[in-house]
């Protein structure tokens, strides 16, 4: 099954009417290729088996359909309207776009990518607590305790634990558990309310038409503005200071300053800006509606900069074994294949 990263409604809000085919097209830029305009909304970005669950094979229609009807619909029945300035921006549309702005994030192949990071960095921390003493004596102990008012039938010994622990190493070993992690990820993150992004404040940025906005294929970005105007990219959506981009038209794009603490003045985000920002996440294209050697100057240098986890959104900067070491301890009857911190929030 082929499956949509980038809703097609948003993709032909891009396109240009081509007057020979009578069909809407795209003009696509990608790194060292010249920019091509046969490109079509239908297809641009839908992805053979990206949904696929492969213990489940219900499962990617499944998602297909959810995205589709909690997410896109509701949306879709006035993004056409959004970038009008009389448009009527109201608490419920905030709601609503939260929603699509989370999915649309997590349902690209960028996102995807990430899965197999998370799974090494799983294994890494499952190996770390095997090989520390002290960390196994406490889990030992802990789960223990946790046993007890179900009726403790045996003693858990360190053998036990490192039995479990091995069993789970082997599980996340196998060739397709990051795409079912990544498949978990998707119905989790539709469960998910951004309170933070919901109640932020919500903009619209404006370029006239000779000079657009263009959309990539990982089309939500973010950044931190640093002093001396320098951009930080790949920022969480609950970090301070964090900015949140959404292209929706060629002359318009959201721009949300989620309800975080804000330490630095907000600026408004320039078409270069946003720009730039589209092809440093993007995997392989950005898509707009005219023909532009200016754009496609402007995006060449900054494709595929950032890879989401490694570059954006990471979590490097933290130890897996002592995070995971800390979930297991923090909570209830614990076994050892809980997941590491999801990066959105990093």
């Amino acid at each position: 099954m082929q499956s949509h990263t980038v809703p097609r409604k948003l993709l032909e809000h891009f396109a240009y009417d081509e007057l020979i085919t009578k069909s809407k097209r795209l003009w696509r830029y990608q790194k060292e290729r010249p920019p091509y305009g046969r490109a079509a909304p239908i297809s641009a970005t839908r992805w053979d088996g990206h949904f696929a669950d492969p213990e489940d094979a219900r499962k990617e229609a499944e998602i297909e359909a959810r995205l589709n009807k909690e997410f896109e619909h509701p949306v879709n029945q006035f993004i056409d309207v959004l970038h009008y300035e009389t448009f009527p921006f109201e608490a419920r549309h905030s709601w609503l776009l939260t929603g699509y702005i989370t999915m649309l994030f997590h349902r690209t192949r960028a996102r995807r990518a990430t899965s197999d990071g998370q799974e090494n960095r799983m294994i890494d921390a499952l190996r770390g607590i095997r090989a520390n003493e002290e960390m196994l004596a406490r889990l030992v102990a802990k789960q223990t305790m946790d046993m007890i008012p179900g009726g403790l039938r045996h003693m858990l010994s360190k053998e036990d634990l490192i039995a479990a622990i091995d069993n789970t190493i082997a599980e996340h070993s196998k060739g397709d558990v990051a795409q079912r992690g990544y498949v978990r990820t998707m119905q989790t993150m539709m469960a998910f309310d951004d309170e933070g992004m919901r109640h932020g404040e919500w903009r619209i940025l404006r370029t006239p038409p000779e000079k657009p906005f263009v959309i990539g294929d990982a089309p939500v970005v973010t950044w931190e503005r640093k002093p001396k105007n320098l951009l930080l990219y790949g920022q969480g959506f609950a970090k301070p200071n964090v900015e949140v981009i959404l292209p929706i038209f060629p002359t318009a794009c959201m721009h949300v300053l989620p309800a975080v603490q804000r330490t630095m003045p907000v600026r408004v985000p320039t078409v270069e800006d946003v720009n730039i920002a589209q092809a440093i996440f993007a995997t392989e294209h950005c898509f707009t509606n005219i023909k532009s050697t200016e754009i496609d100057a402007m995006l060449q240098p900054h494709f595929g900069r950032l890879r989401l986890g490694i570059e954006g959104f990471s979590l490097a900067h933290t130890d897996p074994t002592k995070q995971l070491f800390q979930i297991l301890m923090s909570q209830q009857g614990a076994g050892v294949g809980v997941e590491i911190e999801d990066s959105q929030n990093s």
